[in-house]
């Protein structure tokens, strides 16, 4: 049990990451590398299969990161590509193997009010966030319109 209880703390542990890399783009290349390092992951896949004894936790973790991107993103909107690509590379893609649909919907709640946030102040990057948010989440924004 600790040691599945260990895995959310891994993914907390990128949450910095997005944010770092949106106020030194030219260091992201070190940034990843210090943070693959520190988590001790350098991909979803290492800490696959999510059990769902940690779901939920697993989940509220994996949202708050990728609201955290989003965040990064209405800060350095052309950095939307890189840090989508980043997201994907520490937090999967919705609809992949290694998270599970109640892992997503459980990302959906905690990421919602910083995406919200994040269109309010850039509205005109909504395809961006639009992007990350069907990548990530399994949403298009779009539909709702």
């Amino acid at each position: 049990m600790p040691e599945e209880y260990y895995k959310v703390d891994q993914i907390v542990s990128v949450q910095s990451l997005f944010g770092s890399i949106a106020r030194q783009p030219e260091m992201a290349e070190q940034l990843i590398a210090a943070a693959e390092r520190v988590a001790g992951y350098s991909d979803i896949s290492e800490l696959a299969p999510i059990s769902a004894l940690i779901s939920r936790d697993f989940g509220y973790a994996r949202g708050e990161c990728i609201g955290a991107c989003a965040d990064a993103i209405a800060r350095q909107p052309e950095l939307a590509e890189r840090l989508i690509q980043v997201a994907v590379k520490f937090l999967g893609e919705a609809g992949s193997k290694e998270i599970p649909d109640t892992v997503n919907a459980y990302s959906k709640v905690k990421a919602l009010s910083l995406l919200l946030e994040s269109l309010a102040r850039q509205p005109e990057a909504f395809d961006l966030f639009n992007q990350l948010s069907m990548t990530l989440l399994g949403v298009d924004l779009e539909e709702a319109l």
